[in-house]
C-alpha cells in the first residue's frame, strides 16, 4: 500500500495522534485482539503501519512518529546516526564479542538449570503436547470450552518466556540487587514476573473449565501444573504482583 506511506486512514491516523504510554508492550500478554490499549501502544502502532507500509520499515517508522525535526525546521539525522557519531563508531573487537557471547551463553545455562525454569518449560511443553493432541476436536467444543483452550494455548510458551526473562534479567544485574529492596520492585525482572504470574492465574482457571467438560485426566493435571508453577513463582518473586504496569495498573 504504498499510497499509504505518508498518509493513513483516519484511524490510522487517530493512533498517530494518541498519546503514547511508554513500556506498554513491555509488560503485555501481546495479545493485542483482547488489549483496550491498543491506540495508545507505540508498538502495536508501529507493526500496523509496517503492514500498511508493505514490510518499509523506515517508511511506517514515519507514519507513525513523523519526520524528526529540530525547532528550526532542519530535519535531524536518524536515530542510529545521531548515535553512532557520539560513539564514535567504535566497534567491540572480536575479542570482545567472543567474551560477550560466552557470557550470555554461561547466564543461560546457568537459568535454564534453575528448578522454576525447568518447571515452566516442562508446562510449557505438557500444554502445548496436550492441545495437539485434541485436534479438530478444538473447533467443535463449545464455546466456553473452545475460549478457555484459546487462553491455555496463548499463555503456554508465553509464561515460560516471561519466566526466563525474569530470571536472566535479574541475574544480569551487577551487585546482585537485594529481591526484597523496595528498589527492586519497579525493575523488568518484576514485571516480567507479573505477566507470566497473571497468565498462570488465568490459565489456570481455563484449565478448570476445560477439565470439568471432559473425562482426560491430563486437564486436570495441567491445571495443577499451573497452579504449582504460579506458587513456585511468587517464592521466587515475591513482590512481582506489587510492580506497577504502565497503562494497565493505574
Amino acid at each position: 500500500m504504498r499510497e499509504n506511506r505518508f498518509g493513513a486512514s483516519h484511524a490510522f491516523a487517530a493512533v498517530m495522534k494518541s498519546q503514547w504510554i511508554e513500556f506498554i508492550s513491555s509488560y503485555c500478554d501481546s495479545w493485542c485482539e483482547r488489549c483496550a490499549f491498543t491506540e495508545r501502544c507505540s508498538h502495536f502502532a508501529m507493526h500496523s503501519a509496517i503492514t500498511m507500509c508493505d514490510g518499509d520499515v523506515e517508511a511506517a517508522l514515519q507514519l507513525t512518529f513523523g519526520e524528526p525535526r529540530r525547532p528550526d525546521g532542519v530535519q535531524r539525522p536518524p536515530a542510529h546516526q545521531r548515535i553512532a557519531d557520539i560513539l564514535g563508531h567504535a566497534d567491540p573487537t572480536p575479542k570482545e564479542l567472543a567474551a560477550i557471547g560466552r557470557e550470555v551463553e554461561a547466564r543461560q545455562e546457568r537459568m535454564r538449570r534453575l528448578p522454576l525454569a525447568e518447571a515452566s518449560l516442562d508446562y510449557a511443553i505438557g500444554a502445548r503436547r496436550w492441545l495437539d493432541a485434541q485436534g479438530r476436536r478444538r473447533e467443535t467444543s463449545e464455546a466456553a470450552v473452545a475460549g478457555a483452550m484459546e487462553i491455555v494455548s496463548w499463555d503456554a510458551s508465553l509464561i515460560h518466556a516471561k519466566i526466563m526473562r525474569a530470571l536472566n534479567g535479574r541475574d544480569e544485574q551487577t551487585n546482585g540487587a537485594a529481591r526484597g529492596a523496595k528498589k527492586a520492585v519497579q525493575s523488568d525482572w518484576n514485571g516480567s514476573a507479573k505477566v507470566a504470574l497473571l497468565s498462570l492465574e488465568r490459565s489456570a482457571v481455563a484449565w478448570q473449565t476445560i477439565a470439568g467438560s471432559t473425562t482426560a485426566e491430563a486437564a486436570g493435571a495441567l491445571m495443577d501444573a499451573a497452579a504449582r508453577l504460579r506458587s513456585a513463582l511468587l517464592d521466587d518473586f515475591p513482590r512481582a504482583r506489587e510492580f506497577r504496569r504502565p497503562g494497565f495498573d493505574r
